[in-house]
């Protein structure tokens, strides 16, 4: 027995973690530090750090990557290591962590819930789907193993993605409210919300010694309830802005437009026997063209003649149905009370 143990005791002539598995973020090496050979080598592989602890103490961090010997070697790490071995009654409460101090890259998310707040334009409420990419590091290695890792043995990469993820949602709806972007304006100014929320979120995970170096929003979209007060707004939309388009054409120009069409399908007239019945049609359709621009010169004329309450009550009416943004109404309403 007492050989096999001796043998036993030989056996480990490397300290590494070796092969990283890629979910960790840290792991405890887990071998007994009995069986340590005195020459053994230390092993920092680049984009790790290995920190040697005792009773729950960091006696040295070993932020370098290359190779030690324990037997020659006299680095503060190594020193502190082979202090350590040598007090055989101690070893048990003795350990070496390796931790990743690389970036990790490409932390895909989506929102589990829609983002709501209220358009700060048309007043009503947007639920908003977000999908994002982020990446992240450690800031400071002896505070976050003091802080997160201590006793634990394994630190995933998943754990601390969803740490970060669950602090990224308390900020976004603020973040969405605060900007007072409309919903068509969202995707044009994705930049400059991912800047915003990734300031708040680094500020919230200071005490645990993250950070997010790299925060894009890479899509979003309404849920089917937003899409549809969407369209409804862009339809009334349109529906307003075509007839203050026809509310901008003079009556001399909609005059000069009639005669035009009327002269070209008298002339076609001439020139084909059948198109006398089109060009009647024609005619026709130009006397109605006349009779609608007449009524709606008519509408705008009483408009003009309207008093101001009465032009008050007309745009909180359109307002209220959503034909006009906020903007617009406090626009009128102004030029309004300033003719008065």
């Amino acid at each position: 027995m007492w050989i096999m143990n001796f043998f036993s005791w030989q056996a480990i002539d490397v300290i590494r973690w070796e092969n990283p598995e890629s979910y960790l973020l840290v792991k405890k090496w887990d071998r007994p530090f009995d069986e340590i050979k005195n020459d053994a080598t230390l092993i920092v592989d680049p984009g790790q750090t290995a920190i040697f602890v005792h009773n729950g103490k960091i006696e040295a961090i070993q932020t370098e990557w290359w190779k030690w010997n324990l037997e020659t070697e006299n680095v503060p790490f190594i020193t502190a290591f082979k202090n350590i071995l040598r007090a055989w009654e101690s070893q048990d409460k003795s350990a070496v962590y390796f931790i990743k101090t690389t970036e990790i890259l490409n932390q895909k998310w989506g929102t589990k819930n829609p983002v709501k707040y209220m358009d700060p334009t048309y007043n009503f409420p947007v639920k908003l789907r977000a999908f994002w990419n982020f990446s992240f590091k450690i800031s400071d290695i002896e505070k976050f193993w003091i802080s997160y890792i201590w006793t634990k043995a394994e630190v995933t990469i998943d754990e601390i993605k969803d740490i970060i993820v669950n602090r990224l949602l308390q900020y976004i709806t603020d973040t969405f409210a605060e900007s007072e972007l409309s919903y068509n304006k969202i995707d044009a100014n994705r930049v400059e919300l991912a800047t915003k929320i990734s300031s708040k979120v680094n500020e919230a995970l200071g005490n645990l010694w993250l950070e997010i170096t790299d925060f894009r929003i890479e899509d979003t979209n309404f849920t089917d309830e937003t899409e549809e007060l969407i369209q409804k707004i862009s339809s009334k939309t349109a529906d307003v802005n075509a007839i203050n388009q026809m509310w901008n054409v003079s009556a001399s120009a909609m005059q000069n437009y009639t005669t035009t069409r009327q002269l070209d399908a008298m002339e076609k007239a001439a020139e084909n026997e059948w198109a006398a019945g089109s060009m009647m049609w024609t005619m026709v359709g130009m006397n109605v063209w006349q009779t609608m621009w007449a009524g709606m010169t008519q509408v705008n004329n009483s408009n003009n003649a309207e008093t101001p309450e009465s032009k008050l009550k007309k745009i909180k009416n359109l307002l209220d149905k959503w034909l006009i943004s906020q903007d617009d109404y406090e626009s009128k309403k102004k030029e309004i009370l300033d003719n008065l």
